[in-house]
């Protein structure tokens, strides 16, 4: 099979696979979107929409927004920002409007998974039905459905065709292989920071083994041009990153955060379907059923050629086990403790990795690097899969065996991840919202209750960043992923704080997600309330959702019509 019918015929299947993962949001690409309770589809769709706001409406810097904490505003370079992938939805956004854009951003990650390590496994393996399987084998795990939702973690084929263009850049040696390799780093650097560190983590690692020990690794000797060029301008590029966001620093999550985010060595590897985790959530972790035996597989059949693979996913597990290695999770709720997190299990390479690189420490889930795991770990069951198609000679039997393998790992892979895909859910703004988006002069909203929706990480901050792709009012908070020092969230405001902001001129308070807030949140909107009577005039009610207009507004107060 040719490089390129293997292209069509794995992106054939990717889009199957893509269609009935997220079935039927194909049938409501414009009206719904999957939704994992974490609120996060909510804050992607701000996302993009803000690129597309920013370059092409306001001509304003992408990399920062007054639309949330305003007036200050927030710096978005190492926000969970996906600037990249906005960038490829404008010309969907163009033509098919917000919502669709970013549904069909959704449609293409399983299938850009099935390609993309489709094209890393052959590139290995040079067997392109094992190749498919790997592909397969990687959109199916528990992580890759249950990221769905969310652009920023859904993303992880850009790993894949990082690593597959540095293969090619090893084993072709031409500079336009290297312009290649730079330009899926950048593109990945600013879709997701925490899977360009992942990606690059695999390249040092490669490069190390193909300067000392190219005959163990089976790598080779590499191409000592194209790799130092590489190397170069991505030390230029990362420096230049690290001197702008040095400009507006951001203040890093708290240790324990990074903490209850870690894994641990039984989610892993243990079948949610057999052994099921204390909380759902935890499923993310398995590496699958079908990619565990066939790199067993590879491990009996096909060692010497394994080696690199294995020795990558070991390492990257550890990785996501987090500073503190644990068998089982120490903490049955995913939850913040108040006398500290358990100071047991044993200091693991991610501790390390934070002293070496202090860029990790600003990101609070070494979990998430189970999905550079699940694509090394294709690999290796691919190598293994090869090995076993190379020693069934007869073809009726080889067809035989690759379908049964086919069948295998479809079927593993809908039972690893059954239960776990996000529900479909309306994306409709509310029509109260007319009445914002009615009233042309700028103005800042305050939107109740604040905070966290009740036993979640949702913030209902980042269902208000999607009401405002409607009626375009300034925010006075939004969910950033890493706030500079001295941002004021609203659940930290007090009543008397309004009469210092003039600038807002509407209060929209939301019943219905009263219920579902933390105490705070319900307590502030009890201390509002004679605030509102006082200073406020109720100008609508719709259904759960009431406006109110300040008194206390004074359009001289808004510093400009465009952040």
């Amino acid at each position: 099979m040719s490089p390129r019918r293997f292209a069509v015929v794995a992106g054939a299947a990717g889009a199957a696979t893509a269609v009935v993962l997220t079935f039927p949001l194909i049938l409501h690409l414009r009206s719904r979107v999957l939704e994992d309770g974490s609120y996060d589809v909510y804050q992607f769709l701000w996302n993009i929409w803000w690129v597309r706001e920013s370059l092409l409406v306001l001509h304003t810097n992408p990399f920062r927004t007054t639309y949330l904490f305003y007036p200050e505003g927030v710096p978005l370079l190492f926000h969970t920002f996906s600037f990249s992938l906005g960038v490829a939805s404008l010309p969907l956004q163009a033509a098919l409007g917000l919502v669709a854009a970013h549904n069909l951003l959704v449609l293409a990650a399983p299938a850009a998974t099935v390609l993309a390590v489709g094209l890393l496994a052959r590139e290995v393996t040079g067997d392109h039905w094992a190749a498919l399987v790997a592909g397969l084998a990687a959109a199916l795990t528990p992580s890759a459905v249950w990221f769905l939702p969310v652009l920023y973690l859904d993303c992880g084929y850009l790993i894949a065709l990082l690593l597959w263009s540095w293969l090619l850049l090893q084993r072709r040696r031409r500079p336009l292989d290297v312009a290649l390799a730079i330009a899926l780093l950048a593109f990945l650097v600013f879709a997701s920071q925490e899977y360009a560190i992942m990606a690059l983590a695999v390249l040092v690692l490669d490069t190390l083994c193909r300067l000392v020990a190219p005959r163990t690794s089976r790598l080779g000797p590499p191409w000592r041009g194209g790799t130092l060029a590489f190397w170069s301008l991505t030390a230029v590029g990362l420096a230049a990153l690290a001197w702008i966001a040095h400009q507006e620093p951001a203040s890093p999550p708290a240790p324990l955060q990074m903490l209850v985010g870690s894994g641990y060595v039984a989610g892993l590897v243990a079948p949610p379907w057999l052994a099921p985790p204390a909380r759902a959530f935890w499923a993310v972790l398995y590496l699958g059923t079908a990619p565990l035996l066939l790199a067993v597989v590879g491990l009996v059949c096909a060692l010497p050629r394994v080696r690199f693979w294995a020795l990558a996913t070991v390492l990257l597990a550890l990785m996501a086990l987090g500073p503190r290695l644990h068998v089982h999770y120490p903490l049955v709720q995913m939850r913040l403790p108040e006398a500290g997190f358990p100071s047991t299990g044993p200091p693991g390479p991610y501790a390390l990795a934070l002293e070496v690189v202090p860029l990790l420490r600003f990101f609070r889930a070494p979990y998430r690097w189970v999905v550079g795991t699940g694509i090394a770990l294709a690999v290796v069951a691919a190598l293994g899969v090869a090995a076993l198609r190379a020693r069934v000679t007869h073809p009726r039997a080889r067809l035989a065996l690759t379908v049964a393998v086919l069948v295998f790992v479809i079927g593993a892979g809908v039972l690893d991840a059954r239960g776990l895909r996000a529900r479909l859910v309306a994306s409709t703004v509310p029509p109260a919202y007319d009445e914002l988006r009615n009233d042309q002069a700028p103005a800042a909203v305050l939107e109740l209750p604040s905070g966290l929706v009740a036993g979640t990480f949702a913030a209902f901050s980042s269902l208000y960043m999607y009401y405002q792709t409607f009626h375009r009012k300034f925010l006075l908070e939004g969910t950033v992923a890493r706030l500079p020092p001295g941002r004021q969230r609203v659940t930290e405001r007090t009543p008397g704080d309004l009469g210092d902001l003039p600038y807002v001129k509407y209060v929209v308070v939301h019943r219905d997600l009263l219920a579902t807030a933390y105490p705070p949140g319900t307590e502030q909107l009890d201390r509002f309330a004679p605030l509102l009577a006082r200073d406020g005039e109720l100008i609508r009610r719709e259904g759960p959702i009431e406006i109110y207009r300040l008194r206390s507004f004074r359009p001289e107060a808004v510093r400009s019509s465009s952040p």
